[in-house]
């Protein structure tokens, strides 16, 4: 497996995102893919810093029950995740939608299917966010600060959950110890 094999296994693909669902290719072992707490992507323990060939492996991202994969027509990568691939860095707020902006030139928007979850990270308990297709992604500091003065400024308080609404659905964001 090399980076330019994927570039090129990946080229003629038109479509935002390739029908990775529909790919079964074998497993490449000893590739070693990493994504840290950070959202920054390594590959074999060097930091990946092209931000299209980030964006480019973004699109063929596959999760398998609880395992990520880079997914091409001829091969499937192990990725590991620290905590999710998506890191949302900001946001919109327009009437009763909420808009993440992710790292990883995606927007997506609140809603039943795109959701939030609270899940328990180092003892505390932060926001996970269904992006695409079962991938995930979290808050950056900045972002998750910003949302939580928000939904308490604006009363956004459920007995001890903190949300923003988007879509009529109450998207929980934190907790009130």
């Amino acid at each position: 497996m090399s980076i330019s094999k994927i570039t090129k296994d990946l080229q003629g693909q038109n479509k935002k995102f390739p029908p990775v669902h529909k790919w079964n290719p074998e497993l490449c072992d000893g590739q070693e893919f990493f994504i840290n707490r950070e959202g920054e992507w390594f590959y074999n323990n060097s930091p990946v810093k092209n931000t299209k060939l980030i964006n480019l492996f973004s699109t063929v991202l596959r999760k398998d029950k609880n395992d990520y994969f880079l997914v091409t027509p001829v091969e499937k990568v192990p990725v590991k995740i620290e905590l999710a691939p998506y890191k949302i860095i900001d946001y919109l707020i327009q009437d009763d939608l909420v808009t993440f902006i992710t790292n990883l030139n995606y927007d997506f928007q609140l809603n039943n299917k795109n959701t939030t979850k609270l899940i328990n990270y180092e003892g505390s308990s932060i926001p996970i966010v269904h992006v695409r297709d079962n991938i995930e992604g979290f808050l950056d500091r900045n972002t998750y600060y910003n949302l939580i003065n928000f939904a308490l400024e604006n009363k956004f308080i459920d007995k001890d959950l903190l949300y923003i609404p988007s879509h009529n659905i109450n998207h929980i964001i934190g907790k009130i110890d």
